[in-house]
């Protein structure tokens, strides 16, 4: 994804800032993100947490919570909205994905997942980062979706003729003019001169 590509390149350059700055500390940054941007109420949609470790140190007790979401707006189909992991190495990063399903037509917000850690695996020095919040997700229902695409379809199917034509009616225009020249060229007689069909022939001057 290119927002995802983007915010890899955006980590790695605080990461160097980081390593310059604060020493071997761990920082955590969290890209929150969904596989469309155009939901079906009741079919899936997935959710994923992307956890980067920006910083100099080991980032221990990671703990990821995207529970946040709006009462009633979502059904659980795959996974935990929660995940931890153990430890996370300056320069790494963590993939969490889980399932869900818009309950209702109309639109779907969205809250930030909130995500824990510590600095060092034996303290209690607990610190907090936040991920980025999705816009509103318009979710549809399939017949709605199912127009939007087949009317997407028939346009791009107008287009893809209308597209043809500048080049389809030279092309076939250049093989009636071929074909026509070929014709024409078969009718002229042959250069030799000689040979069948040419008239009639002089027949030899029978001796008494």
């Amino acid at each position: 994804m290119k927002v995802q590509s983007m915010f890899t390149l955006f980590a790695a350059f605080l990461a160097l800032c980081e390593g310059g700055t604060t020493g071997r500390v761990p920082h955590l940054l969290v890209l929150k993100s969904v596989d469309q941007y155009e939901v079906v109420a009741n079919k899936n949609l997935t959710i994923s947490l992307n956890v980067f470790n920006v910083g100099g140190g080991t980032a221990y007790n990671v703990n990821v919570d995207d529970t946040a979401w709006a009462a009633d707006s979502v059904t659980d189909i795959e996974g935990l909205k929660t995940a931890t992991f153990e430890s996370l190495e300056p320069g790494t990063n963590e993939t969490h994905t889980y399932v869900v399903a818009a309950k209702m037509p109309g639109e779907l917000p969205s809250a930030a997942a909130k995500v824990t850690y510590q600095s060092d695996a034996s303290s209690e020095d607990g610190k907090m980062v936040y991920s980025n919040i999705l816009p509103r997700l318009p979710v549809l229902t399939l017949s709605d979706y199912n127009k939007k695409n087949t009317r997407h379809i028939k346009e791009w199917l107008t287009f893809f003729v209308l597209a043809l034509i500048p080049v389809g009616l030279p092309a076939c225009m250049y093989i009636l003019a071929s074909q026509k020249l070929a014709i024409l060229s078969g009718d002229e007689p042959s250069p030799s001169g000689g040979g069948s069909g040419g008239g009639r022939g002089t027949s030899p001057t029978r001796k008494k």
